[in-house]
C-alpha cells in the first residue's frame, strides 16, 4: 500500500534540500565535478519532478510500526533518469530498500545550465508514516 502523504512531503523537501550542494557551500562559479556532474544554482535549475511515486511499506516494518525519513543522494541525468542513488540516512534497511526502489524509478525534466541539460546532484527525503 502506497503511502500518499508521503509523496507530497518527499516533493516539498526535494525542493528545499537540493538547493545546496553536498557541502553546504555555494560556488562562486558554477564548475562540473570531475565526473561533469553540476549542483543546483548559480546558472543550473533545478529539476522538475516528472514522475514521483511513493515507496511501498514493508511488511516487516509494517509489522514493526516503523515510520520516520530515509535521506537519499542520487544524480539526475541530462535525460531526466535517476541514478547512483545512495542511502545517507538510514531507517531501517528494509524501508531503505523501498526507499530507493521507489526514486530509481522517479522522472524529471533535467536541469539545465546554458540552456542545455545537464546531471545534477539532489538530495531527498522519502518519507514513511503509518496512517
Amino acid at each position: 500500500m502506497r503511502n500518499l502523504r508521503s509523496i507530497g512531503l518527499s516533493v516539498a523537501v526535494l525542493v528545499s534540500v537540493i538547493g545546496l550542494p553536498f557541502d553546504g557551500t555555494l560556488f562562486a562559479q558554477q564548475q562540473p565535478d570531475p565526473y561533469g556532474v553540476y549542483h543546483v544554482g548559480n546558472g543550473v535549475t533545478l529539476p522538475k519532478p516528472v514522475f514521483m511515486p511513493g515507496p511501498d511499506y514493508s511488511e516487516k516494518a509494517r509489522k514493526k510500526k516503523l515510520s520516520g525519513s530515509v535521506v537519499v543522494a542520487m544524480i539526475v541525468t541530462p535525460e531526466g533518469n535517476v541514478r547512483d542513488l545512495k542511502v545517507i540516512k538510514s531507517l531501517d534497511k528494509d524501508l531503505d530498500k523501498q526507499a530507493l526502489a521507489a526514486v530509481s524509478t522517479w522522472k524529471f525534466e533535467p536541469a539545465t545550465r546554458d540552456g542545455k541539460p545537464v546531471a545534477v546532484h539532489l538530495t531527498t527525503e522519502v518519507d514513511f508514516r503509518l496512517c
